[in-house]
């Protein structure tokens, strides 16, 4: 008993210690040496000292209750990953011409978040890119300014302030992270490496043990007010939604939102649009600037099926099952200005070790003014309206915190008529910190 309370003592004078600061370490060392010598502890228990102390000076760090280290350091969190990618695309243009292309591709992304106070979190963000595309974080081997083997650019990609003043209630400001602006199940609408700027407002409230609802709603700057005597286009969102858990095994959520991108209409395309919606999105002889025929007023319903162990009855160890589906369609045109998608997602809930795995199939479809040609997933037919895809992808876990992935598409232009079908093969090799 009395050896016992002596280890204690011992563990929480270097406890003391290290309170007062890290720079203690090497005397903690020589203290538990001193112990040993006069025979207060055994060498086995002066490393069972040291490693119980290490172990919950750790602790204390994680949970932010260290009096070693400063508290904005403790609140930080560190994140990021590396992808590797190798990329086929097989194109047939109408007139029966064909052309593949093999690229390497690298991305990189590194995010900070600190918790300012018990009320506010700020986040910061880096990602490779390329010449700013708002769609991709990517950058292609031997394309940077002319190749051979020159310098890729960092560029900033979020910079954000979340203040939850309540439990229900929540503001985000900044260039945020898409997920902090509303919920999307597939990526019909926006792809996913766009990272709005402007601020939104959340709600959520728990009505019972089953269910919960949600609401967002905000302004996204598009283009920035000027001198001139152009408006700012700007696109305002309202989103309302709800989570219903049915019983252990299924559940449901549902959204509609609704975006009114006003100021769009008669404007000049940006650099990044894919020149896919109805008007002169080029410059030509007639008009040297381009403009957009319609402004983008769209509804947006989506839904998700989720199903835990859907085939454990069959004796089949999947994790979980989800049926996912969206719509959209553009009020403010009279014509093609509809879509969708429908699609499933099984396997493991999140890829975190060896053999978990997950596959996804997505069908999505776009009339040519459904939404603005600047905001669909990139890799669909380029990012363009006027399309409709097949995708296929396959996760698999390598191990913790790294997996493969495989990403097939199968789109065609629907636009003009043009039944030329594109092949994309993505292989990537993803690492996450």
């Amino acid at each position: 008993m009395k050896k016992q309370a002596t280890m204690i003592g011992a563990i929480g004078l270097i406890i003391g210690l290290l309170a007062v600061s890290v720079s203690y370490a090497g005397e903690i060392d020589l203290l538990l040496e001193k112990l040993v010598d006069k025979g207060v502890l055994t060498g086995a228990e002066a490393q069972q000292v040291k490693y119980e102390t290490q172990e919950k000076v750790k602790k204390e760090i994680a949970t932010g209750k260290s009096e070693s280290m400063p508290k904005w350091i403790q609140n930080m969190k560190l994140k990021g990953d590396l992808r590797l990618r190798y990329q086929y695309k097989h194109e047939k243009a109408a007139n029966d011409y064909s052309k593949d292309t093999n690229i390497g591709r690298v991305r990189m992304r590194l995010g900070l978040e600190s918790k300012i106070n018990e009320k506010i979190m700020a986040g910061i963000g880096i990602a490779t890119g390329s010449n700013g595309d708002p769609r991709s974080t990517n950058v292609t081997f031997g394309a940077s300014d002319g190749g051979y083997s020159t310098k890729f650019g960092i560029r900033l990609d979020n910079a954000y302030a979340k203040y939850e003043p309540l439990s229900w209630l929540s503001l985000v400001g900044g260039k945020m992270l898409l997920k902090d602006v509303f919920w999307e199940p597939t990526d019909l609408i926006w792809d996913t490496d766009i990272t709005p700027e402007g601020a939104v407002i959340g709600f959520k409230k728990n009505i019972n043990s089953e269910t919960s609802v949600f609401m967002q709603t905000g302004g996204l700057v598009m283009i920035a007010d000027t001198s001139s005597n152009v408006d700012p286009t700007m696109a305002y969102l309202l989103q309302a939604g709800a989570t219903h858990k049915v019983n252990d095994t299924l559940s449901l959520k549902g959204s509609l939102t609704m975006y009114n991108f006003s100021n769009v209409k008669g404007t000049s395309p940006s650099e990044f649009s894919s020149a896919s919606n109805t008007g002169i999105t080029k410059p030509s002889g007639s008009d040297p600037t381009g403009a957009y025929t319609y402004n983008y007023n769209m509804l947006n319903p989506a839904l998700e099926l989720s199903i835990k162990e859907p085939f454990k009855a069959l004796g089949l160890n999947v994790e979980s099952l989800k049926f996912l589906g969206e719509y959209v369609n553009n009020l403010a045109a009279p014509d093609k200005n509809s879509g969708f998608s429908l699609g499933f997602k099984m396997g493991n809930s999140k890829i975190e070790k060896w053999g978990d795995w997950q596959i996804k199939y997505i069908y999505a479809m776009l009339e040519k003014d459904a939404v603005l040609d600047v905001l669909p997933d990139s890799d669909r037919l380029g990012g363009k309206t006027g399309m409709r895809s097949h995708e296929v992808e396959l996760q698999y876990g390598l191990g913790k915190n790294t997996f493969l992935g495989l990403d097939v598409y199968r789109s065609w232009n629907i636009k003009g008529g043009a039944k030329a079908p594109e092949t994309l093969v993505q292989l990537d090799w993803n690492m996450k910190f």
